[in-house]
């Protein structure tokens, strides 16, 4: 398939879980396969009355077996870390997205400069019509239903932009393009270009977070206080294990190939304990 194939993958496998809601329950099923994602992201499982928005991205992501690039996660704050990790974040909440691209909001945006507030919730792009995009949405007024805005609207936190590139069999055809690179706002970083900082004992921050949680999402817990930020030995210990069942080197210190096999983008073998 070719990115863009791959992108409408995603857009249609939203659509059609269109008017599902909480009041009948058709909405458990999104619930249920969710929770069956393995490793169950973050090791935490969802009821039916929780907030499902991220649980649908990730559902979708992984009917589509994307779930390597749209990062799944039952928390809007965890999976913009995890895109910031991987260098797929597009902080500018103005930017043009494509299709395909994930959206966050944050509802207390006061509409005066970037939004850089804690994320409420979340969606999938589907259709780009100049400035204007439609996103398809779970647990919206408790469904799954689509919203109409445009790019640089109020209570936008900002985009994932998940590597579909990465992921191509095929080669695009020359016009195949939905959007042109020169409209809009752009700051992915591929495989070869992966710029995220070397995190070792003592290191803190939200980079370690998203670390934390992608250890925790693949079975190694943290510590008691699970994805803290705080880069201390429990988290040492996860990395090494982590390492370990992947024939990495094995010094705790979390560089370039550690992140590409936690963010799979490394064919390294091995598996987990």
């Amino acid at each position: 398939m070719t990115e863009l194939q791959l992108r409408r993958q995603l857009c249609d496998t939203a659509r059609s879980w269109l008017g599902a809601k909480e009041a009948d329950g058709s909405h458990r099923p999104i619930i249920d396969r969710y929770n069956a994602i393995r490793p169950l992201p973050g090791g935490l499982r969802l009821g039916y009355d929780d907030p499902w928005c991220a649980a649908f991205v990730s559902t979708v992501a992984e009917q589509c077996s994307l779930g390597r690039i749209v990062f799944p996660h039952c928390s809007c704050q965890a999976m913009i870390a995890l895109y910031k990790a991987a260098g797929r974040w597009e902080e500018q909440d103005f930017a043009v997205p494509r299709i395909g691209d994930i959206i966050f909001y944050d509802w207390d945006d006061d509409g005066v400069g970037d939004c850089t507030g804690t994320a409420d919730h979340v969606g999938i792009v589907t259709a780009v019509d100049g400035d204007l995009l439609t996103v398809v949405e779970g647990n919206r007024s408790d469904a799954v239903s689509e919203r109409k805005l445009c790019a640089g609207a109020r209570f936008i936190r900002g985009y994932g932009q998940p590597d579909y590139a990465s992921l191509a069999t095929e080669d695009p055809a020359p016009s195949s393009s939905p959007h042109p690179p020169s409209s809009r706002i752009s700051n992915l970083k591929t495989q070869n270009s992966l710029a995220i900082p070397t995190l070792r004992r003592g290191d803190s921050g939200e980079t370690v977070r998203a670390l934390q949680l992608l250890l925790i999402g693949r079975g190694y817990r943290c510590g008691p206080r699970g994805a803290d930020g705080d880069f201390g030995p429990a988290t040492q210990g996860a990395a090494e294990g982590f390492q370990r069942g992947h024939r990495l080197s094995v010094d705790g210190i979390v560089g370039p190939a550690t992140w590409s096999a936690l963010l799979g983008l490394s064919t390294t073998g091995g598996t987990q304990p």
